[in-house]
């Protein structure tokens, strides 16, 4: 008794392998829609229609566009950085202290 006929059986192997990979992917692919689109500003995703993955990546993506931004704020304002250990904080500092410099 065969469920079905070995010509499928090739199809099925197809077919279940891609949605399997569709499967993986999609979850980074919700993550970084979310962390962009928090850089970008704009609002938060809905909470029924928007997948854990791109909750978590509009919470990082907040929390490291925050960073930037007092980064950048404070390097073009002349304070003293708060944040020596955070990388993008520095980076931010420093290109807010360049286009301080060339500004003036």
């Amino acid at each position: 008794m065969v469920l079905f006929p070995m010509k499928y059986l090739s199809y099925f192997a197809f077919i279940s392998t891609s949605l399997a990979m569709v499967g993986c992917d999609s979850k980074a692919v919700n993550y970084d829609k979310g962390y962009e689109s928090a850089w970008e500003g704009e609002e938060s995703p809905l909470s029924f229609w928007a997948s854990k993955e791109e909750k978590e990546g509009y919470e990082a993506g907040l929390q490291d566009a925050w960073i930037y931004d007092t980064g950048y704020s404070d390097g073009y304002e002349g304070e003293k950085p708060e944040y020596f250990n955070d990388p993008l904080y520095m980076d931010a500092y420093k290109d807010g202290k360049k286009d301080k410099e060339k500004r003036w």
